[in-house]
């Protein structure tokens, strides 16, 4: 069968990744979405989670420049900033304050939506693409050959113009975690796939503020963010103030196992005090706040398992948030979209058209990938107590104890914290935190440690500076 017309639906970053790669097999792709694309780098309802901070990981770095040629040109010339998180941040972990240290890897700092217009304006320049907007999209087209097979979808036009159909030969589901066709495949009587949830129970609270201008920002404060990490149960929030374009930073608080943090105004600026550190209080203080405080919950870790799926219905595939969605907390969520069209592309390349049984090839494709990511981020959030759903196997949290040793005796031993960055980053298999070497390093790290005691002031002593109380009633 030739590939002539691929559609994908949702133009968020999964779906933009996944046009670009099919761009390359099919004449004509089409991009469906329910909402209108703004001019410029503003919100849409669609992702609501923008509002929050996205961390972009080095991988996904690297990867969106691979499928979008300039994008971390046009990043950079937006305003987007390009730090080195171990060097530009204040960052406070379980045993205390990491010690300023320039790391292997710089990060680019910017909001959601800067990213997604620049990979939406390189996109449009692929002439075999089409974005289709302010669609809504109600069911799937199938038709009965030697095996059940989607052939198109269903969609309503939010501008009230006649229902559409459009007639592809393969359709992608990229619309994220609030997908549909889980029950549309219900609706054409086959079993749904295997679904795992792990829940943590976590929630956002953000605001964005203006940076302080050179002349007013301290200038003992040589950071340019702060990432205060949660102790565990007894300590189960976390707060960052994270730099973005446009001379504004934004704030976000989280919290674990139900200990959401409050969405209104007078409640977020009382909960910056009650932090483990005052610091990103006292920014606060200072700076202008340009928006209300945004609040997110849906947040549970969630896999549908189409790699151990049943039933078959070719030309049907999905990727990115419909398929295994991650705790946006551990800033997976964009990275794993780019590198699961990229497994697209390789599948596409090594198996050709996919026809009967290419479907099974990439869902196990995917499935392997997705297991490493997945295993971090839940292997996470069993760190506190109340977090719901299957625990993850034995190799999997021996990866996060190794990861929590690693995170406390990083902040002493730069060649410890760069790998564990070159892991977070994607950079390197999980595996690679059990190479001897690496191994005995942390072993004799760790050892250290304990001879000196764990040093409960040290939190104190190693503070970045802040200011008295008297100067910041001045």
């Amino acid at each position: 069968m030739a590939n002539d017309h691929a559609i994908v639906v949702g133009g968020s970053m999964a779906g933009m990744c996944t046009a670009r790669v099919l761009s390359e097999f099919y004449r004509k792709v089409t991009v469906v979405d329910r909402d209108a694309y703004p001019a410029g780098a503003h919100e849409r309802p669609g992702v609501p989670q923008s509002r929050h901070v996205h961390a972009l990981l080095m991988r996904g770095r690297q990867e969106l420049e691979t499928l979008f040629p300039g994008f971390e040109r046009s990043m950079l010339a937006s305003g987007a900033l390009d730090l080195n998180f171990g060097l530009d941040f204040a960052v406070l972990r379980r045993a205390g304050w990491s010690k300023r240290q320039r790391g292997a890897i710089s990060t680019l700092f910017a909001s959601r939506v800067l990213m997604e217009e620049t990979v939406r304006s390189l996109l449009r320049r692929t002439v075999n693409i089409e974005l289709i907007e302010r669609a809504d999209v109600i069911g799937i087209k199938t038709e009965r050959r030697a095996i059940l097979r989607a052939t198109g979808i269903k969609c309503v036009p939010r501008d009230g113009r006649g229902d559409f159909e459009l007639t592809g030969d393969l359709i992608i589901d990229a619309s994220g975690r609030s997908t549909k066709f889980p029950g549309w495949i219900r609706d054409l009587g086959l079993a749904l796939p295997e679904e795992i949830v792990v829940d943590s129970h976590t929630g956002y609270a953000s605001r964005w503020y203006t940076a302080l201008a050179p002349g007013t920002r301290p200038a003992e404060w040589w950071w340019k963010g702060v990432w205060l990490e949660p102790r565990g149960d007894e300590v189960a929030e976390a707060g960052v103030l994270f730099p973005v374009e446009g001379n504004r930073f934004l704030v976000t608080l989280a919290g674990w196992g139900g200990k959401y943090p409050p969405s209104d105004e007078d409640g977020f600026t009382a909960q910056l005090q009650k932090l483990r550190s005052p610091i990103i209080a006292q920014e606060v203080a200072l700076a202008e706040p340009l928006s209300n405080v945004y609040s997110y919950r849906q947040m549970a870790n969630r896999w549908r398992r189409y790699d151990r799926w049943q039933s078959r219905l070719e030309g049907f595939l999905a990727l990115g948030d419909s398929t295994c969605a991650f705790n946006p907390v551990y800033g997976q969520g964009m990275t794993s979209a780019a590198l699961e069209a990229l497994i697209l592309r390789d599948c596409l390349k090594e198996f050709g058209s996919p026809d009967d049984g290419f479907a099974p090839k990439f869902f196990n494709r995917i499935a392997k990938f997705q297991a490493e990511p997945w295993a971090m981020a839940t292997g996470a959030d069993f760190n506190f107590s109340g977090t719901e759903g299957r625990r993850p196997p034995a190799p999997a949290r021996a990866l996060n104890r190794v990861i929590g040793k690693m995170i406390e005796v990083g902040a002493e031993d730069q060649v410890i914290a760069d790998r564990l960055s070159e892991v977070v980053n994607m950079l390197r298999p999980p595996g690679s935190l059990f190479e001897a070497r690496m191994l005995a390093r942390i072993a004799r790290a760790w050892g250290r440690r304990m001879v000196r005691g764990r040093q409960a002031p040290a939190e104190v002593s190693s503070m970045p500076p802040l200011l008295p109380a008297q100067r910041m009633a001045a």
